[in-house]
């Protein structure tokens, strides 16, 4: 064999081995899911734990086969859904540009740095209180729980991100005598993208607790709110009903922003 069909055969060996690795940690995890799920089902069964504490999977897909042919619960999942996606489209908004900025100049990061700092670490589940005042106990205030919840995440990913450019890279195209602005376009901008898309796929997860909390919390409508009412009422299986839509909705939201990062993991620098 040729050196030249060496060489073009072990990149095929190697995405071939990675195939095979890749299914056989899928099938591992489907095996672990189906293995806890009939645990569950059996320790339910067997009244291991109190059925009232755990339900039990069966009766958890029949409430959900209920609650899913009820008009009013895809109302609650709506308004949800509203004040999410509101509360997290401005903390980007609002969010990437500052960091970005913030990471960019060092005055403006100075200026914000402590109240980035210290919002950051405040539980804004201490806010609520002031929130809901403010706001009342409509859609507005949780949308301004989601926004706190997820800003702060996509802020300091976004300040990181400029905190890692290679500066040999920059003076290198000062000396070509480009400009701030081509420096910020062609060298600033692309480094930040994985380290924004991390950022926000923490906010994703933030901002759905902001959601839940801040329904459970007050609120009239929304999955928060009917979480609590079916606690109050004991339909423990309807409450595992909601767990398991803000869990389906996180790691499809956390897999779509994923496979966008790794689309863009190779501008990520060393």
């Amino acid at each position: 064999m040729s050196k030249t069909e060496m060489t073009s055969t072990i990149p095929v060996k190697n995405k071939s081995l990675k195939i095979k690795t890749k299914k056989s940690t899928v099938w591992i995890s489907v095996t672990s899911v189906i293995l806890f799920l009939i645990s569950w089902e059996l320790i339910s069964y067997y009244k291991l734990i109190n059925p009232l504490f755990i339900s039990s999977p069966i009766k958890i897909v029949e409430a959900a086969t209920t609650l899913f042919a009820d008009p009013r619960y895809w109302q609650h999942l709506g308004v949800s859904a509203y004040e999410f996606s509101l509360g997290f489209i401005l903390a980007m908004a609002i969010g990437i540009p500052i960091g970005i900025f913030a990471g960019w100049n060092r005055i403006f990061n100075s200026i914000i740095s402590p109240f980035v700092s210290a919002l950051y670490v405040t539980p804004k589940v201490a806010l609520l209180p002031i929130i809901i005042i403010a706001f009342g106990i409509g859609v507005a205030s949780k949308i301004v729980v989601v926004f706190l919840m997820a800003f702060f995440p996509i802020v300091m990913s976004a300040q990181k991100a400029m905190s890692t450019l290679d500066q040999n890279l920059i003076k290198a195209a000062r000396s070509f005598t480009a400009s701030e602005f081509q420096i910020f376009k062609t060298i600033a901008l692309p480094s930040t993208v994985p380290f924004l898309l991390n950022g926000i796929r923490l906010g994703l997860g933030q901002g759905l607790i902001a959601i839940v909390v801040g329904e459970m919390y007050a609120s009239t409508a929304g999955i928060g709110y009917h979480l609590t009412h079916a606690g109050q009422n004991l339909k423990t299986a309807e409450m595992f009903v909601g767990v398991v839509v803000i869990a389906v909705s996180g790691v499809i939201l956390t897999g779509i922003i994923g496979l966008i990062e790794k689309r863009f993991s190779s501008w990520k620098p060393e």
